[in-house]
């Protein structure tokens, strides 16, 4: 018993040093892309518009300018480090038919200094309002501006959207994580993951097509509380007697209910990313698509990782009752619970401050 206590204690103790030293880098969706505004407010008349993340450094920020033919800035506005406007004047818009694919301009970033690995979300509206949107990686510079995007460029750009989102979003994983614990054998594992899928879809329709909304700071405090929650019934759950409670014995309904909170949060970055005109539940349903393969993903590789040790252990004739007794201590938890107390402080300090 007292083996154990220590245990704890060190358990807990490192966690908190953890927690404490990469504090900034334990936050969920702080990876937000440049975002850069062109708008067609006449004809061959353009208004560019950006924002940089606060997390560049001055002096590092990106020139953005627009290229094409004969086009020419008229005038620039705006503070560079934060937000920027400038405006242009450009010979014509689009080549050709009304179906032409590309166009004859694009964006051009230049970095003073090195990428920083940031990624590029653009919005583009034309004079007849039609609106497009394009999301590409750090490593695209040249962002052509296609009159539209056909449905598999939808679909792709949205997927990778999805994967990128759940994959830094460390409270959702984090929270999986806890489902995964709490479902243990692998059928049900797949039932309580439908059930969380089929919650936080429903939400992210609703917030993200603007039938329902709340705020996101407040989604933001509440998600860490419900990793605590589920943590500190995954610990009480060691004994027989507390696995009478709904979480016990019906799984996939509470992580359908904790769903409709997590998908108020994944709306938070389809709103930031926006939906293109013409094509709003293609890319709805692609985004979702995304987390939901990012979610599987990491479960697999969740389970293969315990199986994988547990196979290590077994052929090094480790004592297999040590590592049993290990696994269903769930001493995982500390950890996790930790991890979402320091989330709930800080993000309940937010909204004070």
């Amino acid at each position: 018993m007292l083996n154990r206590s220590i245990l704890k204690c060190w358990v807990i103790g490192f966690t908190l040093l953890v927690t404490g030293t990469y504090s900034c880098t334990c936050f969920s969706h702080e990876g937000r892309p440049i975002y850069i505004e062109l708008q067609e407010f006449s004809e061959g008349s353009y208004i560019l518009r950006w924002k940089i993340p606060p997390v560049m450094q001055p002096g590092t920020e990106p020139k953005i300018s627009l290229k094409g033919r004969s086009c020419q800035r008229m005038d620039e506005v705006g503070y560079p480090d934060i937000v920027g406007v400038t405006r242009y004047r450009c010979e014509s818009s689009f080549l050709g038919a009304e179906d032409e694919v590309t166009s004859s301009m694009q964006i051009q970033l230049v970095y003073p200094v090195a990428n920083p690995v940031l990624s590029t979300l653009v919005h583009f509206e034309r004079l007849n309002g039609e609106r497009v949107s394009i999301f590409n990686g750090p490593e695209v510079l040249d962002l052509k501006l296609p009159s539209r995007i056909s449905f598999w460029e939808c679909v792709s750009q949205y997927i990778e959207a999805g994967l990128d989102h759940i994959f830094e979003g460390y409270d959702h994983l984090l929270f999986v994580l806890c489902l995964v614990f709490i479902a243990q054998s692998l059928k049900t594992v797949l039932i309580t993951i439908t059930g969380f899928t089929l919650g936080h879809s429903l939400t992210l329709g609703l917030a993200s097509l603007n039938y329902f909304t709340i705020r996101i700071d407040v989604v933001e405090v509440l998600i860490p509380l419900s990793i605590m929650m589920l943590a500190a019934e995954i610990l009480k759950g060691k004994s027989s007697r507390y696995k009478e409670t709904l979480a016990w014995r019906h799984p996939a309904a509470v992580a359908a209910g904790f769903g409709l909170l997590h998908g108020f949060g994944f709306s938070s970055a389809l709103t930031e990313l926006g939906l293109p005109y013409g094509q709003k539940m293609v890319a709805l349903l692609s985004f979702n698509l995304g987390v939901e393969l990012g979610q599987v993903i990491f479960v697999i590789l969740v389970m293969f990782v315990v199986s994988f040790v547990g196979m290590i252990i077994s052929s090094c004739h480790f004592p297999k009752s040590i590592f049993s007794k290990v696994i269903q201590s769930n001493i995982a938890m500390y950890p996790i619970g930790i991890t979402g107390g320091y989330w709930l402080v800080e993000r309940s300090l937010s909204l004070i401050y």
